[in-house]
């Protein structure tokens, strides 16, 4: 049994690969409108609060346990969130929302080394940006794709009072897959551990 809204036939299979496009679409209209606030409302509320730290010390910060366990934290924080959505039967927006918030950040932080770094140090700051980004935003769209057809089998069952299917095969499938990603997410923490040892003294 899967989470997934896809069986064999190729129809539904498409339809599951649409809505991991669709995620990865919301995720990055998120970080267009992230980077959009950095640059035009540097000084703004809205800009504070995507910002993790009010300075850029924490953005090149290099000890890797700090390192580590802020980049960890912040993406599983989303996986919660998109964990509890799966498990609601009208928590499809909410994920959806998640993934564009995830996205804001993503793109407030990529703009804020951008303006850091300038034209001459960009692929550094690229470099020590983009390969954990890419892995957790991969994953998290994934956790996305989960949460939103666990939710769609939740209302479907809301929807007929609870009759005529089990979901609990489904459900440890779910928890299964949210424990993968969250693996792939300490993936993405570790390569941002390296890559700031690499790549932060080029930039300071």
């Amino acid at each position: 049994m899967q989470t997934s809204p896809c069986r064999t036939d190729e129809n539904t299979a498409k339809y599951g690969t649409g809505v991991f496009a669709f995620m990865c679409g919301a995720l990055l209209t998120g970080m267009l409108i992230g980077t959009m606030c950095c640059c035009l409302s540097a000084d703004t509320q809205v800009s504070r609060l995507l910002s993790r730290s009010g300075d850029m010390k924490s953005l090149l910060q290099t000890d890797p346990g700090s390192v580590m366990a802020g980049s960890l934290l912040g993406s599983t924080v989303f996986l919660l969130g998109l964990a509890v959505a799966g498990f609601c039967a009208v928590g499809q927006p909410f994920a959806v929302l998640l993934i564009v918030l995830r996205g804001m950040g993503m793109g407030h932080k990529a703009a804020q080394l951008y303006s850091t770094a300038g034209r001459g140090d960009i692929l550094y700051a690229a470099g020590l940006f983009l390969p954990g980004a890419v892995i957790s935003a991969l994953a998290l769209a994934a956790a996305a794709r989960e949460a939103l057809s666990l939710s769609n089998i939740y209302l479907r069952l809301t929807l007929s009072g609870g009759r005529g299917y089990d979901p609990s095969g489904a459900v440890k499938l779910y928890g299964a897959k949210m424990l993968v990603i969250e693996a792939m997410l300490a993936l993405a923490a570790g390569a941002d551990t390296i890559c700031r040892y690499l790549f932060t003294g080029k930039l300071i």
